[in-house]
């Protein structure tokens, strides 16, 4: 069974997947980010590449040149807007939502949203059992109850 983690973002929304790949990528895991917005897709692609002021995260994207040399499955975080696990990521981080079949393909879904997509994502977290919700409350991530009420 997926389980199933929102995150309302209220800043920038590399600030808060950046955290996540970084413990990803200490685990030795995958993660496949999936955005149907170009504009954000770059955005995100642009910002982990500056993430901090000594650090990058290392990921492709579909439009990278010399994906298919360094070969796609080795890819630790790979951005797309396609509907497919490009690099047998083991997590899923969502910007939009996603079809059910996709998104059950992974053991873990993070989905990062804007306090504007509430209702949509409120409507998508109904279809799944093992749901959690977070905000940013004083810096730190907190229980989000609102998600999860009928």
């Amino acid at each position: 069974m997926t389980e199933i983690n929102f995150y309302r973002i209220d800043d920038v929304i590399t600030k808060a997947i950046a955290p996540l790949l970084i413990k990803v990528s200490d685990e030795k895991k995958k993660a496949l980010i999936y955005c149907l917005d170009a504009a954000k897709l770059k955005e995100i692609d642009d910002s982990l590449w500056s993430y901090g002021k000594y650090k990058f995260i290392a990921h492709a994207t579909l439009a990278d040149k010399n994906l298919l040399e360094f070969g796609v499955e080795r890819q630790p975080v790979f951005l797309t807007n396609c509907e497919e696990n490009i690099n047998q990521a083991n997590y899923l981080i969502l910007v939009n939502e996603a079809s059910k079949s996709f998104v059950s393909k992974f053991a873990r879904v993070f989905y990062f949203y804007e306090e504007q997509d509430f209702a949509v994502v409120k409507k998508f977290a109904k279809n799944f059992n093992k749901v959690k919700a977070y905000k940013k409350t004083d810096g730190k991530w907190v229980e989000d109850e609102a998600v999860t009420k009928p």
